[in-house]
């Protein structure tokens, strides 16, 4: 009888096709060196290009691997909260798919989320690489969230974070895309957990190209933002029961 994994780690996947062979093959063998079971989550949101077949590849190859699919493509929240349902291990980490996290701070993280005595641990960036344009725009999205929801959290839309599945399960995720990370930050913040952050690298993409548009991209996130100060306010209210 299989063990009961102990670690989920989770990811959207769109269009990664030079990238997610080698990212699937790198948490592969930091999991498992180890020595505890995990799993490894891939929600494919209807990509064009040959992620699906990789993907059932190497699900064939390595039994930690589970790949859901969806067709055609709903958005990086809508694949994020798939992979999350289908997850099993008592805590997870979610990721992205495009190799700029490093799967190796998942040591890190638990050991924060102990120490800090916190529910949820969400990394902050040392150091984003990207753009001179996507790293401001960043800071002021982050100086912005602050300053909306009152929190003192530097990074809240870094992709990498660890919790309970049974909390994040419990936070229904509404956004299509970028605000992803955010919204599951400021949500479990609002429903009373403590809600902790550390220190994680990031990397250049290796492969592949990002898909989002600075400044299309910065106007939704400012919507969203309201609508979700507008939507916890009515929570807080008891107005709405669930968020």
């Amino acid at each position: 009888m299989a063990q009961r994994p102990w670690l989920a780690v989770v990811a959207p996947a769109f269009n990664e096709e030079d990238n997610i062979e080698a990212v699937v093959c790198e948490w592969l063998d930091v999991l498992r060196a180890d020595g505890r079971p995990f799993e490894i989550v891939i929600a494919n949101d209807g990509s064009t290009d040959r992620t699906a077949e990789i993907l059932a590849r190497l699900q064939n190859a390595h039994p930690e691997l589970v790949v859901v699919s969806d067709e055609p493509n709903h958005g990086y929240g809508y694949a994020l909260s798939r992979a999350i349902r289908a997850a099993s291990a008592d805590y997870i980490m979610t990721m992205d798919a495009d190799g700029q996290f490093e799967i190796r701070h998942y040591s890190e993280l638990m050991q924060a989320l102990e120490q800090k005595n916190a529910d949820i641990i969400t990394g902050y960036r040392l150091g984003k690489k990207d753009t001179p344009v996507k790293v401001f725009a960043d800071r002021m999205l982050n100086l912005l969230v602050r300053v909306l929801f009152r929190v003192s959290l530097r990074d809240t839309n870094c992709a990498q974070k660890i919790a309970k599945r049974s909390i994040l399960q419990s936070i229904t995720i509404e956004a299509m895309s970028y605000p992803t990370p955010t919204e599951i930050t400021l949500k479990a913040h609002a429903l009373g957990y403590r809600v902790a952050e550390t220190g994680v690298s990031h990397r250049e993409r290796e492969a592949g190209f990002s898909k989002l548009h600075p400044f299309r991209t910065g106007i939704q996130f400012f919507f969203f933002l309201l609508y979700l100060r507008f939507r916890i306010a009515l929570f807080r209210a008891r107005i709405i029961q669930t968020l």
